[in-house]
């Protein structure tokens, strides 16, 4: 396995900020020209910090079922928008620099995000192709271009009704009265934006499962393709909802809501023989 932790440096960065890669082997009894699909996760954490119950479990989890995956450890206050979605564009150029010496099918690069991780993987689907991203890292938009989305109890909208606002106020610091509107996803979805794999609980009391109905609905509206589960039964932040990242007072275990990582490998199967 390639894991390491490399700089990521753009304008507003935090000194911290870095992509932590999970690069499969490239072992002797496979093909030779075996390229594999890779999952860029951001954690969740109301972008005040990242979570690491939302990071490298989850990426061994990818690596067991075949994937190569990478965690950023994007900037959070007081760095503020654009900073992060940057450092996201970022990872997406290194990947396709590293793709031959890393085996990457860049045709098969995805971005993951939870909760607020799940608001910036989603900033990413809408955003990826306006000329402030390309410019800021200096490429093609055609490079920043991704297979698919995939975000698990996902901040989306900034309206007052359903937003988790604390998150959009770390996200816009002094900029949040001018900019909030921008921040409502829901209003920038359009062709462009890569299909996506959503999934969210209707108890959740933090980020309530509206968020990622907006998304999917605006996404139904543009004509791109989406699955969305809706679990009845779950708390937010669950992350893979199984005992290997149960929280110390025994919460973040729900058995109901364990199917959503094997739903998204074979949507994922099916994504990558979508051209």
């Amino acid at each position: 396995m390639i894991h390491e932790n490399i700089p990521i440096q753009m304008s507003g960065s935090s000194k911290e900020t870095h992509l932590t890669t999970y690069i499969l082997a490239a072992y002797e009894e496979l093909p030779e020209d075996l390229m594999r699909p890779l999952i860029l996760i951001c954690p969740g954490g109301a972008y005040r910090f990242t979570a690491d119950r939302e990071a490298e479990m989850v990426a061994l989890q990818f690596n067991s079922m075949g994937y190569h995956a990478a965690v950023l450890r994007y900037s959070c206050a007081p760095s503020v928008f654009p900073a992060a979605l940057t450092e996201v564009a970022r990872s997406v150029q290194m990947i396709h620099e590293k793709a031959e010496a890393w085996h990457v099918d860049t045709e098969n690069i995805f971005v993951m995000g939870f909760s607020a991780g799940g608001h910036l993987a989603a900033s990413y689907g809408v955003f990826w192709n306006r000329d402030f991203l390309s410019e800021a890292v200096g490429c093609s938009r055609e490079i920043l271009k991704v297979k698919g989305l995939i975000l698990c109890y996902p901040v989306i909208t900034s309206r007052e009704d359903y937003g988790h606002l604390e998150s959009i106020h770390n996200l816009l610091g002094s900029d949040y009265e001018e900019k909030k509107a921008e921040m409502a996803l829901e209003t920038q979805v359009d062709v462009h934006v890569p299909q996506a794999f959503l999934w969210h609980t209707f108890e959740d009391q933090s980020v309530p499962f509206q968020n990622s109905l907006l998304f999917v609905e605006a996404m139904g509206k543009a004509g791109v393709p989406a699955e969305y589960h809706l679990y009845p039964k779950g708390s937010h932040g669950l992350s893979l909802a199984n005992e290997t990242l149960m929280r110390a007072d025994g919460t973040g275990v729900q058995k109901e809501c364990q199917s959503w990582m094997p739903l998204l490998n074979i949507w994922l199967k099916n994504a990558c023989k979508r051209k």
